[in-house]
């Protein structure tokens, strides 16, 4: 009866499997010695204080105070509007050398004081101008109420491009943990491997390919550490930060959010920014119709003149306006009326391209509130997903978790295959980065619904 010895790998195999995972251990331990840099030079802030900072620092905060002052001074104007204009004119000269006599035509030496002095005062006040100022501080205040909204927008803009690279930081910090997390399990098989091998009751495949297994962890914390080095380069961008700034940890953790109604959030979105700016407009458009049509009715205005002039060589003694005393003065007031007969078809063609204007701008305003419905329903349809998708990945996170702990101990005993103990590991992996991008959706669209509505949520 023949007898069968058993196969064991022989020294130069054994040799090279052990050569390549001393290699892959080598090669984690510079990960390890390296850890997370990005968290190094990087400053740890809330989303409260990086929204504020970049309100204070960033493009569109900038845009949007500048928007709301161009907003305050448009009101004054639109008040200015009733109110006479004033000039005030203040002048002195000093005149000397000879002239030529008229009567015998030689030159004579001027005589007299060289010095004269002279001022005015004139105002202008438009009585009745057809309805055309009533119309234009309309206008004015449309306009105005336009830049109110266009500042509130801006607002919501940049507090959006924020919370996007915020949330981006936490992918980003999430993934380099999952990553991580990977890198431990694959070391940890990568040593049972070895000693399976070495104890000869797994073949140099088991080795190679927990080998793989850790390269791949390896290159998955280089990517996720990278990921999060390149989100913290574009939040301190969109903040306006001069310090490299990354997402706080305590800020990884969502706390819940509960919806108004879809009704009431209907009613929310159609009186958001953008639904808000195109009513301004629309505003702004009849409001400019409005004041063409004052072009065809006659305008009344006053002016009041004021002039007085003496020789003197300062402004001293009773040279004061009002204060003539016996120097030359004069005093006008003069009322005119203006009507234009006609002026080229002009007036005709600025009210129809004001009708051009006003319809267009009522299109889009219709066009607003359609687009806010459909992009209130895309964002919350998608915000509530996510909040699925979350819930669904935690569980299935659980069950990998249990899958592959069960799958560790089978193959301990002999039980199972290491294939088996790697789609384990792979499933656990893949649930990992499924509630990681399930996390950043949510909140990327928690962010969209909030600046629709024009409103924290």
């Amino acid at each position: 009866m023949t007898r069968h010895r058993r196969h064991r790998p022989c020294r130069s195999h054994m040799s090279s499997a052990c050569a390549l995972i001393a290699g892959a251990v080598l090669m984690a331990a510079p990960l390890r010695a390296q850890g997370f840099l990005a968290d190094e030079v990087a400053r740890p802030i809330t989303l409260r204080d990086a929204i504020e900072l970049a309100g204070r620092n960033a493009p569109a905060g900038i845009l949007a105070r500048g928007l709301e002052r161009n907003a305050g001074a448009a009101r004054r104007q639109a008040l200015g509007a009733y109110a006479p204009t004033v000039n005030l004119s203040v002048g002195s000269g000093r005149t000397q050398g000879t002239t030529i006599n008229n009567f015998n035509g030689q030159l004579t030496a001027l005589s007299g004081n060289p010095w004269s002095y002279n001022n005015g005062l004139a105002l202008n006040l438009e009585l009745f101008d057809g309805g055309r100022r009533i119309s234009e501080v309309n206008r004015i205040r449309a306009t105005a109420d336009v830049a109110d909204v266009s500042a509130i927008s801006a607002r919501f803009d940049a507090s959006l491009q924020v919370k996007q690279q915020f949330y981006a930081a936490l992918a980003a910090r999430e993934s380099a943990a999952a990553a991580k997390a990977q890198l431990e399990q694959a070391q940890q098989q990568l040593k049972a491997s070895s000693a399976r091998v070495a104890a000869g009751v797994a073949t140099k495949s088991d080795s190679l390919r927990s080998a793989i297994q850790v390269g791949n962890a390896q290159l998955a914390v280089l990517t996720a550490e990278n990921d999060l080095r390149v989100a913290n380069a574009a939040l301190t961008r969109v903040a306006g930060s001069t310090t490299t700034i990354t997402a706080a940890p305590e800020d990884t953790l969502d706390t819940p959010l509960t919806l108004p109604a879809e009704v009431e959030l209907a009613g929310f979105a159609v009186e958001g920014p953008e639904v808000r700016l195109a009513q301004s407009n629309v505003a702004v458009a009849r409001a400019a119709k409005r004041t063409q049509r004052s072009s065809y009715l006659p305008t009344l205005g006053m002016s009041y003149n004021y002039a007085f002039s003496q020789n003197s060589r300062g402004f001293v003694g009773t040279n004061l306006i009002l204060l003539a005393g016996d120097h030359a003065s004069r005093q006008t007031i003069n009322f005119n009326i203006q009507y234009q007969l006609f002026n080229g078809f002009q007036r005709e063609s600025q009210s129809v391209q004001l009708d051009v204007a006003l319809t267009n701008a009522e299109a889009q305003l219709s066009d607003a509130r359609l687009a806010a419905r459909q992009k209130l329903t895309s964002f919350l349809r998608s915000l509530q997903n996510a909040q699925a998708r979350v819930q669904v990945q935690m569980a299935a996170i659980a069950a990998a978790d249990e899958d592959l702990r069960v799958q560790q101990q089978r193959y301990a005993l002999g039980a199972s295959t290491l294939l088996d103990l790697l789609t384990s590991q792979t499933q656990l992996n893949e649930a990992r980065q499924a509630l990681i991008q399930a996390r950043f959706d949510g909140r990327v669209a928690r962010a969209q619904l909030a600046s629709l509505l024009g409103r924290e949520l």
